[in-house]
């Protein structure tokens, strides 16, 4: 069972974690990061011709966690919770929003940990959806596992930062943020400004990548909790 029931002295019930299973699941999760960081910095095997970038990509991510989930004994169980559209940009129209449940099962107690993630994608076609939902996977991997990939959004590539200087500063949002921010909250301004408070940013253009997803991550739980 994942959570014991106990009663109190005045005979109400009350249900609390079992602390015992989800120790196991842990230590498990901690085994498997320490192999990852055994791997080191693992290398972008998959190249993006329309944006030429390399990228660490969905079928490297596949291999690997296939491997350490098989080895240390966990499950991943993938439910799509919520899924919406925004507008794109010029050359890529199709912007798409996915939220994922994501479970982790250890396969010795058949006790499981969920937790939700979003992914937003791009595209001129009908390959946003996918875009969608693979970066949510990726996003759920690599900050679970603590995933070292050269992908970091934060990190100034020479190459990348000399052909894009003019247009681009690494670490800003995004465009397809950019978009979807200003979708999510066209109709509550001042939410959106209250959010932004914490990090001392008062245009969304100010934020960075991992501060925009918090508050899109945010917003999109509050929405599935209405």
């Amino acid at each position: 069972m994942e959570n014991e029931r106990i009663v109190m002295n005045d005979g109400t019930k009350n249900v609390v974690p079992n602390f015992d299973l989800i120790s196991k699941l842990q230590k498990k999760k901690n085994k498997l990061r320490k192999a990852l960081k055994e791997k080191g910095i693992l290398p972008k095997g998959a190249h993006n011709d329309y944006d030429d970038y390399e990228y660490f990509s969905e079928a490297q991510y596949k291999e690997l966690f296939t491997e350490l989930f098989s080895e240390y004994g966990i499950e991943l169980s993938i439910n799509e919770v919520d899924y919406g559209t925004f507008e794109g940009t010029a050359k890529q129209p199709f912007g798409r929003i996915v939220t994922l449940a994501c479970t982790l099962v250890d396969i010795d107690t058949g006790y499981g940990e969920t937790s939700r993630h979003t992914g937003e994608g791009l595209d001129r076609g009908d390959k946003a959806g996918y875009k969608a939902t693979t970066g949510a996977i990726k996003k759920f991997l690599s900050s679970t596992f603590l995933v070292a990939t050269k992908d970091d959004p934060e990190r100034e590539d020479p190459k990348v930062t000399q052909k894009k200087a003019p247009v681009v500063i690494p670490g800003t949002i995004t465009e397809g943020q950019l978009k979807l921010l200003k979708s999510l909250f066209k109709d509550n301004k001042q939410e959106l400004k209250a959010l932004m408070n914490p990090f001392k940013k008062k245009l969304i253009e100010e934020l960075n990548i991992e501060e925009a997803s918090i508050i899109i991550d945010h917003k999109m739980g509050a929405k599935n909790n209405e």
